[in-house]
């Protein structure tokens, strides 16, 4: 009868030391930069004969963050987590109509973003530099 309270004690333990851990190790407390790579467009080079099809060739660009988004263009909006072409759009548009950006959270008074989109892009853009 003690063994399996035992075991489920130990199993118990493991979990918790394994979430523990997992929880520590995966903070990032290095304020550094991160670069990743996004595909901006896609080029169609027309085949040299009429009977091979056409190659594609994928460009990259490099984005480093945070990204300023006064600075930032669509492609660069479109490296954060949430924000697709449409969005990306709607920010510059935004910020061509109405100036730069004082603060991150003036970003809500773009269509699209709200709270929980500003929570998940916080520590990933900054304001002027």
């Amino acid at each position: 009868m003690k063994k399996p309270q035992i075991s489920l004690f130990l199993t118990i333990t493991a979990v918790f030391l394994a979430f523990t851990l997992g929880f520590f190790l995966g903070r990032n407390p290095a304020s550094g930069t991160v670069s990743i790579c996004v595909p901006p467009a896609v080029q169609t080079i027309p085949a040299e004969s009429t009977s091979a099809p056409a190659e594609t060739v994928e460009e990259t660009q490099a984005v480093s963050f945070p990204i300023d988004i006064n600075a930032a263009s669509e492609a660069d909006f479109q490296a954060l987590p949430g924000i697709g072409e449409v969005l990306a759009q709607r920010i510059v548009a935004y910020r061509q109509e109405h100036g730069p950006f004082r603060a991150v959270e003036e970003l809500m008074n773009v269509e699209g973003i709200g709270q929980k989109r500003i929570a998940q892009i916080l520590d990933l853009i900054t304001i002027g530099g």
